[in-house]
């Protein structure tokens, strides 16, 4: 029975289909095309630290009626997990920012994990509920305010 819980929870994760995303449901999505400016590497920030706090914390309540060892365990256990769980939630801290331009929007910066290859020069740049950035061609951008566009 068990097993059988095991693989249809695994088959419904692969179930997802293709289509819009939920997330833009009821929301303006806009699209336009931006020069690029500059790329860096930058470290996202981590929430690991508070992650190991609170099981360790956890950790020692759960084992208050056990005696000091028992409950230092508890804590060390409780550390290793909850910051264990919480690196795996985040994924890696590793991102880029891009200093982008538009003659209308001006100046702008867009932080995203996935590196573009180091010759884009133009990005499409799509805003809903989070900006991301595909490289675009370089013509596309040479006169970008006439380019600017919402999607429906």
């Amino acid at each position: 029975m068990n097993k059988v819980f095991i693989v249809l929870l695994l088959l419904t994760g692969c179930a997802a289909g293709p289509g819009i995303d939920r997330a833009e449901e009821n929301r303006i999505v806009t699209e336009y095309y931006a020069q690029v400016q500059s790329t860096k590497a930058v470290q996202l920030s981590s929430d690991v630290f508070n992650g190991m706090m609170i099981g360790a914390t956890v950790g020692v309540i759960d084992e208050l009626d056990g005696n000091r060892e028992d409950m230092i365990a508890g804590g060390i256990a409780g550390a290793l997990v909850g910051g264990l769980f919480t690196a795996l939630f985040e994924g890696s801290d590793e991102a880029y920012e891009y200093q982008l331009f538009t003659q209308k929007q001006g100046e702008f910066w867009v932080v995203q994990k996935e590196q573009l290859p180091s010759d884009t020069q133009c990005v499409k740049v799509r805003v809903a509920d989070k900006a991301t950035l595909v490289k675009a061609p370089n013509q596309w951008c040479e006169n970008n305010e006439l380019l600017t566009r919402s999607a429906m």
